[in-house]
């Protein structure tokens, strides 16, 4: 069995979000969320290795904007790796993370921890 190489605690939760590429754009639900990217399902039209921006919309007034990467696309879901989002957007999506997780604590401390390989 593979081992797990995730740095960030998914979530499960379920919000309808807003994926753009060059003036292509598609509506997809969320499978599952991290600090670190997404899976949504219900989507066509993107290809891995191509970037695109991910709105999720929280209120009329709120709306976490990403920029990623597609790194899977296939029956099980479209996966984005978030690749730069500012610093509203970034506080925005951590407040939903620990929100919808089982313990905000371990959250907090995976923000000690890199995201990436050096």
């Amino acid at each position: 069995m593979e081992q797990n190489k995730r740095r960030r605690t998914r979530i499960d939760v379920e919000f309808t979000v807003q994926l753009n590429k060059n003036g292509f754009s598609a509506i997809a639900e969320t499978q599952n969320l991290s600090l670190k990217g997404i899976l949504c399902t219900g989507v066509e039209g993107f290809a891995v290795g191509e970037k695109c921006e991910v709105l999720i919309t929280l209120s009329e007034e709120v709306v976490i904007r990403i920029e990623g990467k597609v790194v899977r696309s296939d029956d099980s879901g479209l996966a984005v790796d978030f690749i730069l989002l500012d610093e509203e957007s970034f506080t925005h999506l951590h407040r939903v993370i620990q929100y919808n997780s089982t313990d905000a604590d371990v959250i907090d401390g995976e923000l000690t921890l890199p995201a990436f390989d050096a």
